[in-house]
């Protein structure tokens, strides 16, 4: 990823509406799979061990801290540093390529548009290391980056070269050993725009010299606040079960 997006995404994550919804998602999963576990004796009633792969600057294990003891890798040094900023202790510059992770050691892995990008040389690999990496009965969530269609200047900037389809991850999922929980589209109207925006308004504004950027941009308060409300109700639908036939990421909770 390009240093500066590390930037932006500290600067973005406490308030813009894409971070807030997707945290909060996770969230959910995390504080149910607590409760469930502690119920059912599933996993150990003692905090949950909780790992995130590619923590980017560190806000999701920020909001997870009261679920148990943390940890997080990520292969950019200065993401690792705001890490340490956020009062993060347990975090280290690694290469998710290169780890090798003890067997049966965590109750939570969760990788947030990671393994998607080119600095993971097989993403089919790694997810077979968080396989190994997960206590039986463990839970593995992964956001990631949905349909070929979409890849646009944004994944380039972000170093995304790799979007999935439910389907076929979700079989690949099982075929590893995992019991799928839940796995579904996410945010079908951004889907919608960025078609529109790449296929229709692209026809009246192409632009050779166009700089590689994220899509990741200040916005209106106003308009922060409704797309925030609009991806809360989603995940209203998302838990409760309602399937989305398509949408710009793909969200998936599976168990070892």
């Amino acid at each position: 990823m390009i240093k500066e997006e590390y930037e932006k995404m500290y600067e973005f994550e406490n308030h813009y509406w894409w971070y807030r919804g997707l945290h909060e998602l996770v969230r959910y999963y995390v504080a149910s799979v607590s409760r469930a576990g502690k119920k059912r004796k599933e996993i150990s009633a003692e905090p949950l061990r909780i790992f995130d792969a590619g923590c980017g600057t560190g806000r999701m294990l920020e909001l997870l801290d009261e679920y148990g003891t943390l940890e997080g890798i990520d292969y950019s040094p200065e993401a690792i540093s705001m890490c340490r900023q956020r009062g993060l202790e347990k975090v280290e510059t690694g290469d998710l390529n290169l780890w090798n992770s003890p067997p049966d050691v965590y109750d939570m892995i969760i990788s947030n548009d990671v393994i998607c990008t080119s600095g993971v040389e097989d993403d089919l690999a790694v997810i077979r290391i968080f396989y190994s990496a997960l206590n039986p009965g463990g839970y593995l969530i992964l956001n990631l980056p949905a349909f070929m269609v979409l890849r646009s200047m944004h994944d380039f900037a972000v170093s995304g070269i790799r979007r999935y389809r439910k389907k076929k991850t979700a079989r690949t999922l099982q075929e590893m050993g995992f019991h799928m929980v839940r796995v579904n589209y996410r945010l079908p109207a951004l889907f919608v725009f960025i078609l529109f925006q790449k296929y229709i308004l692209g026809l009246f504004s192409r632009d050779e010299n166009k700089t590689v950027t994220s899509d990741l941009k200040p916005l209106p308060s106003w308009l922060n606040g409704l797309l925030y409300f609009m991806n809360r109700l989603e995940n209203r639908l998302f838990t409760c079960g309602v399937p989305f036939l398509f949408g710009s990421s793909l969200f998936i909770v599976c168990k070892k």
